[in-house]
């Protein structure tokens, strides 16, 4: 199998699992919410009883996989973003020699595609944020209605609820796939241009230390 196309495979399976991942956090974020929403709820709602022990256990459980979630997706990152991983990227791609040496010939195009896709990816940004703001205040709006037709405890009825669950994991996954695709992206530019950077700062000292040793050479 070729260098390129492996690369791919492992970064598409390296995207599907981030994307889960992040879906799973932003959901326990959901549910960490609601669960220290009916721990407190009683403050705000004083003829309202709360079910304290299933608010504690959900908050526990949410914050564990968090944090969980976050470490895993870290690790993810981590390993896409491997200075010799893309050491080794650079030098499949004639970019860096293999002593590290800077390739001029296609530094400039490299520079020019990296600039071009990390501009995209700050506008695909924005809308990403857009999208999840609209999403997170239509769907609070959507349960505070509903809810208010039901007899449940708060939390009960969020956790109960399958439509709003189906809803929120599907929109999450999808909200968990743009945000990962761009900082996997990005991250992984930016991992390539420092690299570049390094080798042609290495380059230069080299060209000018030559030089010096040249004109000293001809002073003689």
């Amino acid at each position: 199998m070729k260098p390129e196309k492996k690369d791919k495979i492992f970064f598409i399976i390296a995207l599907s699992l981030g994307s889960i991942i992040l879906a799973g956090v932003i959901l326990a974020v959901d549910f960490l919410y609601s669960g220290i929403q009916e721990k407190y709820i009683a403050n705000v709602i004083t003829t309202y009883t709360p079910n304290l022990e299933l608010a504690q256990k959900v908050i526990l459980s949410s914050s564990l996989t968090i944090c969980l979630g976050l470490i895993a997706y870290g690790l993810i990152i981590w390993y896409l973003t491997r200075t010799e991983k893309i050491r080794l990227q650079l030098e499949e791609e004639q970019i860096l020699d293999q002593d590290s040496s800077l390739n001029f010939r296609t530094f400039q195009t490299e520079i020019s595609s990296s600039m071009k896709v990390l501009r995209d990816l700050f506008v695909y940004l924005i809308v990403v944020v857009l999208i999840s703001g609209l999403f997170s205040f239509l769907r609070f709006v959507w349960i505070l209605s509903k809810y208010r037709s039901s007899s449940d405890l708060f939390i009960e009825y969020y956790l109960t609820n399958i439509p709003s669950m189906v809803i929120s994991i599907t929109l999450y996954l999808a909200l968990g796939y743009m945000i990962s695709y761009i900082v996997f992206t990005s991250l992984q530019k930016y991992m390539r241009l420092r690299v570049i950077s390094i080798s042609y700062e290495r380059a230069m000292e080299k060209v000018l230390d030559n030089f010096d040793r040249l004109m000293k050479e001809d002073q003689k």
